[in-house]
């Protein structure tokens, strides 16, 4: 599964140690600095997104799989660590004067070694707490936990694939970035920043946030207009208003028509896609003709399911008369009035 993406995906806040480029401004150690300790266990929280999301991905089933990717070495002379890669890793490098961009790089890295087969350090619910065996570098991915396949590719603004990985709400889909976490840590500066350099302890339980995107999910409404009989010496045209509400708000509305011509069978339909999931649709039966009356309820209600299809089915039967049927349309627009563009005969409308 391939996804456009506008903008990358934003990682943990700050949630990295980087631990190799400060160790010139790190303090030595004088034998009252409480040195970090490598060989502690270590527990993590992933907050799969902020508070305005929380309550929707609590329907999502996100779960985090945390990655081991190198472990943290302390420095005999001052107060951090670095990193030693290994196993499957064991190729990656520390990045040289590290940024927000060459981490998202060692993550894409390390995702890719990841989902081919490497097994978690420990997984977890997102939202509780993961214990770690010890420090290191870890690779965090969340993902819906009652999704078969949710590895993804995003696309960014210039056009680079990343990988990404999704989970689902009832109506919405979000997308994770792998994304790298340092423990033990330190507590952010006021900009949100993270020094191995700065004052305080050294944590070895941290929550970190992560920022996924969130879209909505679509699914499709298919209108079905059934004849009992068809009076075969004119066409006919069946008219729908078609009104679409999503949390009180209006998400679609618009006139659709079915037509029948000699050669067309007793059923047909007309399909309208991209309406957002959970949305309360109404279909009424605006228009039938001169020689046809609606036998089945003029006006019919459905909610829009999931990368489904959901169907409302209208009947209607021949009424003996002498006049004629409607003219063949299939489009509308207001301009001072309905103006209806003539189309050809097809299966569906």
């Amino acid at each position: 599964m391939k996804k456009k993406w506008k903008g990358w995906l934003a990682g943990p806040l700050a949630a990295f140690v980087l631990a190799a480029s400060a160790v010139a401004a790190t303090p030595a150690l004088d034998g009252m600095a409480q040195a970090v300790d490598v060989d502690r266990s270590c527990a993590l929280t992933v907050k799969p997104g902020g508070e305005d999301y929380a309550a929707d991905l609590r329907e999502a089933n996100v779960v985090v799989d945390v990655y081991k990717i190198a472990d943290a070495v302390a420095d005999s002379a001052y107060d951090t660590y670095s990193y030693s890669f290994q196993g499957a890793y064991g190729g990656l490098t520390y990045p040289a004067d590290p940024d927000n961009e060459k981490w998202d790089a060692l993550a894409q890295q390390a995702a890719a070694i990841a989902l081919n087969g490497q097994a978690p350090a420990a997984s977890g619910p997102a939202d509780q707490k993961i214990q770690l065996p010890d420090c290191g570098l870890y690779l965090v991915i969340a993902r819906g936990s009652d999704i078969a396949d949710p590895v993804t590719r995003v696309e960014n603004e210039d056009g680079q694939e990343h990988i990404a990985t999704i989970a689902q709400s009832g109506g919405y889909t979000y997308t994770f970035a792998p994304s790298l976490v340092s423990l033990p840590s330190k507590a952010a500066e006021a900009d949100g920043s993270i020094n191995t350099a700065g004052a305080g302890d050294w944590l070895y339980d941290l929550t970190v946030t992560l920022k996924p995107q969130r879209a909505v999910r679509f699914g499709s409404l298919e209108i079905v207009k059934n004849l009992q009989q068809y009076e075969i010496k004119d066409p006919a045209t069946f008219v729908f208003q078609v009104e679409a509400d999503l949390n009180g708000e209006k998400v679609f509305s618009d006139v659709v028509s079915i037509s029948f011509t000699p050669n067309s069978p007793s059923q047909k339909s007309y399909r309208i896609d991209n309406l957002p999931v959970g949305a309360n649709v109404t279909v009424t039966e605006v228009y039938s003709g001169s020689v046809y009356h609606v036998v089945t309820e003029p006006e019919q209600t459905a909610v829009i399911p999931a990368n489904d299809v959901v169907s409302v089915s209208f009947t209607n039967d021949y009424s003996t008369t002498d006049k004629g049927g409607g003219a063949v349309t299939n489009h509308f627009d207001y301009n001072d009035g309905w103006d209806w563009t003539e189309i050809k005969d097809d299966a569906e409308g």
